[in-house]
């Protein structure tokens, strides 16, 4: 990976930590995230309220997907430190969240869009 590929990937993690802790602030704290947009992975930490160990959560090739309307984050699989929950993932997920795509609030769609 570039050093300009390299760099771009911790501003834009920087970036996204900042606004999805404001997301998961009623249910804990992510204290690592990491973009790698070569292989287009997103790994984020999370320590959840309650607990004493952070979770990991891997998204696998995701992209950012838009319609006349709206933007969405959109991943291909998603894997967890927590066995059950890849159980979960793997049975429900598709039944949950439709394509694996998770809609973009409009105020920061353009600038994620522009980094990853």
């Amino acid at each position: 990976m570039s050093i300009f590929t390299e760099g771009k990937d911790k501003i834009i993690s920087k970036g996204l930590k900042t606004f999805a802790n404001i997301i998961i602030n009623d249910y804990g704290k992510i204290t690592d995230f990491a973009a790698n947009s070569k292989n287009k992975t997103i790994t984020l930490n999370v320590l959840l309220k309650g607990e004493k160990e952070d979770l990991q959560i891997t998204f696998y090739n995701y992209s950012v997907i838009s319609d006349d309307k709206n933007a969405y984050f959109q991943f291909d699989s998603v894997r967890t430190t927590r066995e059950w929950l890849n159980i979960f993932f793997d049975k429900k997920l598709s039944k949950i969240l439709e394509e694996n795509k998770i809609q973009i609030p409009g105020y920061i769609a353009t600038s994620i869009n522009i980094f990853l």
